[in-house]
């Protein structure tokens, strides 16, 4: 869009009337050799006090009378801003910049407003662009700090983040940002003192002090041990304290996933003690003691998938990542196959239905959680929806498949032999079995999420009696502990 603006003649035979009608703008007009200068200065005057309308008219008039002053078309800009005209504000902005590109600051409020509008890609563009008329612009690095933490590159984040405390930003939420990029990459001790520094300010709220008690905690169980650690919460938070079981629980999930396993054992087995019959914990502590475990038990699965599925998707395809049903779609589709009957075994909320459907005539989804079924079923894709283990499913099945697809389903196998032979006996003969599993270096092995790694070479040795392999692929799974998961995409043919 473009700011229009009045005519410069009008705004001059208008200008006696206004004076004779607005005493502060006469007095302006007396202070002031520039007529612009005068109407510039009474919008501002009656922007702070709130007359917005008027406010934005005189500044228009003001840029009739002067359309290549910057300052001018900056001042336009900021007061849209203000005011939450936002595409107004860009085009204004985007005007001064016109007229002289090496303008910090006007860069800096072109990328505020970008962001306003959702552009994050045009507003991290322009807070380079600021950057580099001017490396020391701290509220710049800020900027792209938290773009990319939103982003959930959190490495970058506290680079930028850091650049612009060095440059004298300081402030609340420049800390509490800083400190949780830090804490989801793991470096607690950091984060830590990051958020202490949040929780020195004056405007520091419950919420702060909450999160800095969470950090003393972790930090607290890796060098003493659980009790300390949750005494230390206690105290820290004092009446912002949460249910101490719920914040347990997310602290061992910290330990755990960013391999802190010996503090994480010792807050499970706290926890288990309060809670001696959470299936999942006891499931989740036998991996992190690399127990002999040859697959992950119902029990477990159940509870885990029944409590995760309101947010499953959310998580594990926004925060995570996750792209293993659109990795594997493209691995089918080079086949250029059509499929009579599809099972995806554990469909889990049914992120392959939408694809697997334009695949093949029939879809059947099977999953040993309840609550997920119920989302996949709220997606009116499948043809059939069964409740069942896989295991008991492929037992008793009496249909055949032309495609069966495991989107992380094998990955709570540690043993394939079983499985894969269960498998084969469902597949018409040059059926197609699609699935993936995480990197291991040899073997299988459970890791401290509970879901195995398997080599592939390993996947390769036990698929070899029924199948032969079509295609396997290197790939990243999703984001764990901020970082890329590796994995393998695999398709196989029953002989």
């Amino acid at each position: 869009m473009q700011i229009e603006l009045p005519e410069a003649s009008a705004i001059s035979a208008a200008l006696t009337t206004w004076r004779a009608a607005n005493s502060l703008l006469d007095r302006l007009c007396v202070r002031y050799a520039q007529p612009q200068d005068a109407l510039r200065h009474l919008g501002l005057t009656l922007l702070t006090q709130g007359q917005v309308d008027p406010a934005l008219g005189f500044l228009k008039a003001a840029l009739a009378l002067a359309p290549q002053d910057t300052v001018l078309w900056n001042e336009l800009a900021g007061a849209f801003y203000r005011t939450g005209q936002q595409a107004e504000a860009c085009a204004a902005q985007r005007a001064s910049l016109a007229l002289d590109t090496a303008q910090p600051q006007a860069w800096l409020l072109l990328a505020a407003i970008e962001s306003n509008l959702g552009d994050d890609t045009a507003a991290e563009s322009h807070y380079l662009t600021a950057l580099a008329l001017d490396p020391h612009l701290a509220e710049a690095a800020f900027g792209l700090g938290v773009i990319a933490f939103q982003r959930r590159r959190f490495t970058d984040a506290v680079k930028w983040l850091r650049q612009s405390i060095a440059d004298g930003g300081h402030n609340m939420g420049l800390y509490v940002c800083l400190a949780q990029a830090l804490f989801l990459l793991g470096d607690f001790a950091q984060a830590l003192i990051a958020l202490q520094t949040a929780a020195s300010f004056p405007a520091c709220d419950g919420i702060v002090i909450e999160k800095l008690a969470q950090l003393r905690l972790i930090e607290t169980c890796i060098r003493e041990g659980a009790e300390p650690a949750l005494a230390v919460y206690r105290e820290v938070a004092g009446p912002h304290a949460r249910d101490i079981d719920k914040v347990a629980t997310i602290a061992f999930q910290f330990l755990s996933g960013f391999g802190y396993g010996e503090a994480a054992i010792k807050l499970g087995q706290w926890r288990l003690a309060r809670n001696p019959d959470d299936v999942t914990l006891r499931y989740l502590l036998a991996a992190l003691r690399s127990e002999p475990l040859a697959r992950a038990p119902d029990d477990y699965l159940v509870a885990h998938f029944d409590g995760f599925a309101d947010t499953f998707e959310s998580k594990l395809v926004g925060s995570l990542a996750y792209r293993v049903p659109e990795k594997l779609h493209a691995l089918l589709a080079k086949t250029g196959r059509h499929f009579g009957a599809i099972l995806d075994l554990g469909c889990g909320t049914g992120l392959c239905a939408p694809f697997l459907k334009q695949m093949g005539d029939r879809l059947t989804g099977v999953d040993l959680s309840r609550r997920m079924l119920e989302k996949a079923g709220a997606r009116a894709i499948y043809d059939d929806l069964v409740e069942a283990e896989a295991g008991d499913f492929l037992d008793h099945a009496k249909a055949r498949f032309d495609l069966v697809v495991a989107s992380d389903s094998i990955i709570y196998f540690g043993d394939l032999t079983a499985i894969f032979e269960k498998i084969a006996r469902v597949l018409e003969p040059g059926g197609l079995f699609a699935f993936n599993t995480e990197a291991a270096e040899a073997g299988f092995h459970v890791r401290p999420s509970g879901r195995f790694a398997h080599a592939a070479s390993y996947v390769e040795t036990v698929a070899a009696r029924d199948f032969t392999v079509v295609e396997m692929q290197t790939a990243v799974l999703r984001l764990e502990a901020a970082q890329p998961l590796d994995g393998v995409l695999v398709l196989l043919q029953r002989r």
